[in-house]
């Protein structure tokens, strides 16, 4: 329902509007006053949606009104007899102006404006409600793993992103299980499925305590099982032995993992070993080892980093962050993290609206 307060000093004005909107079958009118002084107070305890506001009334004159009103507002709808106030009212962004006496076709279609406004306003309030909740899923600051220097950072497109990531213990003998994502599609649809792998992937490794070919062909089989394939998500997942300095790696349809070795100068990388998750129905995936020396670097990063465009459509590109890392590796993992994120951010130009970009670095003290 639609709630809405009348404010016009003719009360047989106010009786001929209730009738209109009892008609309309949604609205609800939750107030009345007969000033723009009464309204105030009335607006300040309804809190509605709409508003209907005549101009020309004692005191002060709803234009007036509608311009202090804080914020959120409510859609303003102003109905006067009057016609030469239209520029007024577009000064305070009113939704609409009628002319007394208001017709039934005119308030209908005012109606369906103010619905349409409505349904983008509940849409948007939902998204920002969905990016809190993603955000508290994400670690605030990566657990302090001993002898490595871990970090990661995102920049999501729009408020809920489809990238993820996460560190955390998978037992008391120095297993730490890595994990950077991406999944299929914008928005929240992408996030729930992101939020989703995170946590299954998590679950089966703490719990489980799944080999990670096996973590991530289980996984696979439940995002399948979920969304027959309409969703998918990369994702590179890695058990880390802080002991041997070990990573067990398996790399799902993802960017290739990027190691700078201790004092060299090129990177090695490491491609995808299985599909994506949830692409196929039984997917395959294989695990590979790397020793890691004191002194290396690993990288893993979405696709939002190396598909970066700017103006003329060049992509920032694999070689670019090869060479970006190499020249970088005196930095902290966060600081390295924070590098990446500022030259996408420069490489874009005007073009920042592009796909979310999400950063993982390790440095082996």
């Amino acid at each position: 329902m639609i709630r809405a307060v009348l404010v016009d000093d003719e009360p047989p004005a106010r009786q001929r509007m209730r009738q209109l909107l009892d008609a309309a079958g949604d609205v609800t009118v939750v107030g009345e006053a007969g000033s723009a002084v009464e309204a105030r107070d009335v607006i300040r305890r309804t809190r509605p949606d709409l508003l209907f506001l005549d101009v020309e009334m004692p005191e002060v004159r709803g234009t007036a009104l509608a311009a202090e009103l804080p914020e959120p507002r409510p859609f303003i709808v102003f109905a006067t007899a009057f016609d030469h106030y239209a520029l007024d009212a577009i000064a305070v962004d009113a939704t609409d102006y009628l002319l007394k006496p208001v017709s039934r076709t005119k308030l209908a279609a005012t109606l369906d404006r103010v619905r349409a406004r409505l349904a983008r306003q509940r849409v948007e309030h939902d998204v920002v409600a969905a990016s809190v909740v993603q955000a508290h899923m994400w670690p605030v600051a990566l657990p302090g793993i001993p002898g490595f220097d871990c970090a990661a950072a995102s920049l999501p497109a729009r408020g809920v992103g489809g990238d993820f990531y996460d560190v955390f213990p998978i037992s008391d003998a120095g297993r730490w299980g890595l994990l950077l994502g991406d999944a299929s599609g914008k928005g929240v649809a992408a996030g729930l499925v992101a939020s989703a792998v995170q946590a299954r992937v998590n679950t089966a490794a703490r719990h489980a305590l799944l080999a990670p070919d096996q973590l991530m062909a289980a996984v696979d089989r439940d995002v399948y099982g979920t969304t027959d394939g309409a969703r998918y998500a990369t994702a590179i997942y890695g058990s880390l032995d802080t002991t041997r300095r070990e990573l067990t790696l398996v790399n799902a349809g993802h960017p290739a993992l990027l190691m700078l070795p201790a004092g060299g100068v090129s990177v090695d990388r490491y491609p995808a070993t299985g599909p994506a998750l949830g692409l196929i129905q039984a997917g395959r995936f294989e695990a590979r080892s790397i020793a890691l020396a004191p002194g290396a670097i690993l990288l893993a990063v979405t696709d939002g980093v190396t598909d970066a465009q700017d103006e003329r459509g060049s992509e920032f590109g694999d070689d670019g962050l090869g060479r970006l890392l190499a020249a970088s590796r005196h930095l902290s993992a966060a600081q390295l993290c924070e590098t990446v994120l500022a030259a996408v951010r420069t490489h874009r130009g005007t073009r920042q609206d592009q796909d979310d970009v999400t950063v993982m670095v390790v440095k082996v003290q």
